[in-house]
């Protein structure tokens, strides 16, 4: 889809200066980000930049509904409206199960009925999201080895075997660790350099 090949070859802050993430169809580029980048998005956002008071965006205690419903429409047009990484920030209040106040430009109840609209789909972002999470703790973990072995091979002095041993585990474990980050690149889009 176009969203999908926009958010994959964008970097995050392309994203937000060319108002991919604040348009009336951002939500399409936003679900095809990975809950990392939709939570680094938000510094972007009118909330942290503006640093509007927070009490705007949530009903207080005992307020009527229909001066609850105009303050947030208030507050929807004053910040939401303006913000440029509004779908950013209500698919990761969908994502987050955050329903309470007005985020993204949507009223609690909106964020509700899209929460059980769009169950399936977020359930599928959520895996996709902790899979892509198991991946890089892999890859984190085969670079570590490499250091590890790197160290007991130059710490190693005496017989030439053991010297040989930690030599073959260590190319063991850089192969394992560059086709891990190759199969990452793969995944991503990402071309052998030239």
């Amino acid at each position: 889809s176009i969203a999908q090949f926009v958010a994959s070859t964008n970097p995050l802050d392309s994203l937000v200066v060319s108002g991919f993430l604040d348009r009336q169809d951002g939500h399409y580029v936003a679900q095809e980000l990975r809950t990392p980048q939709l939570r680094q998005a938000m510094k972007y956002s009118v909330c942290l930049t503006a640093d509007p008071d927070i009490g705007h965006f949530y009903q207080e205690d005992g307020e009527p509904d229909t001066d609850w419903r105009r303050r947030r429409a208030q507050t929807i047009r004053d910040h939401c409206s303006v913000c440029p990484v509004r779908a950013a920030c209500a698919e990761l209040a969908l994502r987050e199960g955050d329903t309470v106040g007005i985020r993204g430009g949507l009223t609690p109840e909106k964020l509700k009925r899209r929460l059980v609209m769009e169950r399936n789909r977020l359930d599928q972002a959520l895996a996709e999201d902790q899979h892509a999470a198991h991946q890089q703790q892999a890859r984190i973990a085969a670079a570590r080895e490499v250091q590890r072995l790197a160290g007991q091979y130059l710490g190693t002095t005496g017989k030439r075997e053991k010297r040989l041993e930690n030599m073959e585990n260590l190319r063991e474990a850089a192969q394992r660790r560059d086709e891990l980050v190759a199969a990452h690149r793969r995944s991503a889009g990402w071309t052998a350099a030239a």
